[in-house]
């Protein structure tokens, strides 16, 4: 079976590393496509054995399953140009929340599909987010869950909590980078350490949490418990935390949600539009 990846950016080139490095689908079954073709042709340099198609028309003639890594407005125009050479029996993915696999059935004749990843997923962890269209069937639900396995844990995810899922799973890590980068400056600005040698307890640290949670010996409740101590110093420090951060994450949520909302409104606006100029 032959993949393909449209749009090699930062979330292609995280999929192109999770798959072959799982060896969830080799090098030669791989096919890649970028606008800029050059920035596509770099990438032989790391993965030699892929293939750099020159057209959209050739991924359609030369994959099974096509991933459309792109913002929503360019996965609307990719899927207009992949449509009069896309066949039903094809797989086409959407990896962004705003554009759902109904958004795909009116364009595309083939099966659908949106699997959303996450930058975790290139050191073979993390999670995916699925949701499947109308037209595949549990063969093909299950071909792309045993593929994502290989580099994550999948999980199926309805639309109405597609955002909120992928608020945690794709977009967690940028935020909890933000925290602790937070809590990095601030230790250099408050005390004397180093911001090489903080840098470098914050990464150890959080490494160690990671593999707390991942061997069940807290979960994230009782591991705070474990640490803070009535009256103890940790317990001083977190109730300042408490007063900075406490529901803080309540307007980060509200700004994804509105962005989605808008993005969901623009691409449905594109695609009537389409249909009306199709119709006219």
């Amino acid at each position: 079976m032959n993949w393909g990846i449209i749009g090699t950016g930062n979330m292609g080139k995280v999929l192109l590393h999770s798959f072959t490095t799982s060896h969830a689908v080799e090098e030669e079954n791989l096919y890649l496509y970028n606008r800029t073709l050059m920035k596509a042709y770099e990438l032989l340099n790391q993965y030699p054995n892929v293939h750099v198609e020159r057209s959209l028309t050739n991924m359609a003639n030369k994959c099974d399953v096509l991933l459309l890594c792109a913002k929503p407005k360019e996965i609307l125009e990719i899927s207009k140009k992949l449509q009069p050479h896309i066949k039903k029996e094809q797989l086409v993915i959407s990896i962004t929340s705003s554009i759902s696999t109904d958004h795909l059935d009116q364009i595309l004749p083939c099966k659908t599909a949106r699997m959303i990843p996450s930058i975790t997923n290139q050191s073979l962890t993390g999670a995916t987010l699925l949701t499947f269209g109308k037209r595949t069937n549990m063969m093909d639900q299950q071909m792309i869950k045993q593929t994502c396995k290989l580099f994550s844990e999948p999980f199926e995810v309805k639309d109405d909590n597609v955002r909120a899922a992928s608020d945690i799973v794709s977009c967690g890590p940028a935020f909890l980078s933000y925290v602790l980068e937070d809590m990095i400056q601030s230790v250099e600005q408050e005390t004397s350490l180093k911001r090489e040698e903080a840098v470098n307890f914050v990464e150890t640290m959080v490494i160690g949490f990671g593999r707390l949670l991942e061997e069940k010996h807290f979960s994230l409740e009782t591991l705070r418990e474990k640490v803070m101590v009535k009256g103890g110093i940790t317990g001083v420090g977190m109730e300042a935390l408490e007063k900075e951060i406490h529901n803080s994450f309540n307007q980060v949520f509200k700004n994804t949600h509105q962005k989605f909302s808008a993005e969901k409104e623009m691409v449905e606006a594109l695609i009537l539009e389409a249909k009306m100029n199709f119709s006219g």
